[in-house]
């Protein structure tokens, strides 16, 4: 039953920020809950879905909402909308990534900022305040290479603002409000890379990499230093981390974070959301060996069919509801439309004020969202 989603960030939408198409805009995420409120939709904790899974005969108006990384704004943004309508939502944190500051901050006293990372002590309050449970998101979220085959070169505006957090990975709490790129030398070669629970971590030889900076210092184009350093791989290839290497290094993901985050909430953590969907055959049987009941299915897995009935260890598969937003031009007053075909409950909601909102679909198990 597809009736877990699957949320990151609300209401950052309107930032700076370069991944701002993974928040939800604050207007919309106010309307969906309203919308779930007025119609009856009841929301649960993830403890309630893992029940659930083990009966075949489910209420089609139970929602799990889910938030993955933590992030500030679901304190400051989502969390007052979801205490107005008596909403429930869980959310996946990264111990590597929590705020090192103290006290509750609001959206007030932050003058309007709502990039960042939740504290421990925001993290607590949510966690005890009935509407937000907090669960595991690994400890790093860290994306690693996965093979010696480069791709590109380190500079100043490209995508790869995770290779900071392993040479700055104090800074992680607040990757979104400042340019990392620096921290890491222009140059640096890039190769395939991958989420870290779902690959064996590839490590190039040093003098590959200093070769690459240097012809970057230098002025040389990427395709010139992508091709030098291509051939310095044939006599200096690197290496791929050990079994014991790999093995050590999930444990840390998964064991640690969940002992911290127990430490830290004085409770159990049952739920585990794989980073990205990042994951393999030894992680998934290392998050059941921690004592994991039940984890994350990839979206590139989402349209498999999952029987979780009379298994310990269950897998949960969402929908997200994030990244397909789309500014529009509609300012037609709100109207609820239903209709059913295939399992599916559609509904079209309308803004009630006239002005441009953004266009959003989602499909839940039972529900068809598009916002207009």
């Amino acid at each position: 039953m597809r009736n877990v989603i699957m949320m990151h960030s609300v209401g950052s939408n309107h930032t700076l920020w370069k991944e701002r198409w993974l928040s939800v805009d604050k207007e919309q995420f106010e309307v969906f809950c309203r919308y779930l409120s007025k119609h009856g939709y009841k929301t649960y904790f993830l403890d309630y879905w893992y029940e659930q899974e083990n009966v075949s005969v489910k209420d089609k108006k139970d929602l799990y909402l889910t938030f993955d990384d933590g992030y500030l704004d679901n304190l400051l943004v989502a969390y007052p909308i979801m205490k107005k309508y008596g909403i429930k939502g869980t959310i996946f944190v990264n111990p590597e990534f929590v705020d090192p500051s103290s006290g509750i901050r609001t959206l007030e006293g932050n003058k309007g900022e709502t990039l960042g990372f939740l504290n421990w002590d925001e993290i607590r309050f949510l966690d005890k305040s009935g509407v937000m449970d907090i669960q595991s998101h690994s400890m790093s979220h860290n994306f690693y290479f996965r093979s010696d085959n480069m791709i590109d070169v380190h500079t100043p505006e490209d995508k790869y603002h995770w290779l900071a957090w392993y040479n700055k990975p104090e800074r992680k709490h607040v990757w979104q409000l400042e340019d990392q790129s620096i921290y890491t030398p222009y140059g640096t070669p890039v190769f395939e890379y991958y989420r870290a629970l779902g690959l064996r971590r590839y490590f190039p030889d040093e003098r590959v990499v200093d070769k690459s900076i240097t012809l970057y210092n230098e002025g040389k184009s990427k395709e010139d230093i992508i091709a030098a350093c291509i051939e310095l791989l044939k006599t200096y290839p690197g290496r791929f981390e050990t079994d014991e290497e790999k093995e050590l290094r999930f444990r840390y993901e998964l064991f640690d974070s969940k002992r911290i985050l127990e430490e830290k909430l004085d409770k159990r953590v049952d739920f585990l959301c794989w980073p990205g969907g990042g994951y393999d055959e030894m992680s998934l049987q290392l998050a059941e060996e921690a004592g994991y009941k039940a984890s994350t299915i990839a979206s590139r897995e989402g349209r498999l069919l999952v029987n979780n009935i009379g298994l310990k260890y269950k897998r949960i598969v969402r929908m997200g509801m994030d990244s397909t937003i789309r500014k529009g031009r509609y300012f037609r007053p709100l109207r609820i439309v239903p209709s059913h075909y295939k399992g599916h409950l559609s509904f079209m909601l309308k803004i009630e004020e006239r002005r441009p909102i953004a266009l959003f679909l989602a499909k839940v198990n039972n529900l068809f969202l598009r916002f207009f």
